[in-house]
């Protein structure tokens, strides 16, 4: 029998674990902001324009998300609160968290979102690829 499946990813920023989850009302304003999830990788394309803003409104939905369904009144955190917590260093994670968590919330059932992992390394790695076209 396997377990009910969280769909949600953890990330560590600052020293503070963030839950990331990728709802289907994270999936619908990505498909109304970027024309579809299937252009998730575009987003971080550095010849995006908005590829700096891109990555802060997904961090900020997507732990705003896993506030959300923990607690329907929680205190949500705003683009500039999330964005003080990106830098160059370790922006390339975050990137790869925002994958990680699509990936998790959409898996199969009884797939832990660590599973995810080799998975998780090749998309970091078609990731690199759009960034560097």
């Amino acid at each position: 029998m396997s377990a009910i499946k969280d769909g949600g990813y953890t990330v560590t920023l600052k020293g503070k674990e963030y839950r990331l989850l990728f709802t289907l009302n994270a999936l619908d304003e990505i498909q109304t902001k970027f024309g579809g999830y299937d252009k998730l990788g575009e987003a971080f394309n550095q010849s995006n324009p908005d590829w700096v803003k891109d990555t802060k409104w997904l961090l900020t939905m997507l732990i705003n998300e896993g506030l959300l369904e923990e607690d329907e009144d929680a205190q949500l955190f705003t683009e500039q609160q999330i964005g003080r917590l990106i830098h160059m260093g370790n922006l390339a994670e975050v990137q790869r968290a925002i994958f990680a968590s699509f990936a998790a919330g959409t898996a199969g059932d009884g797939e832990s979102s660590r599973d995810t992992e080799a998975e998780d390394d090749e998309e970091a790695g078609e990731m690199k690829a759009v960034q560097e076209s």
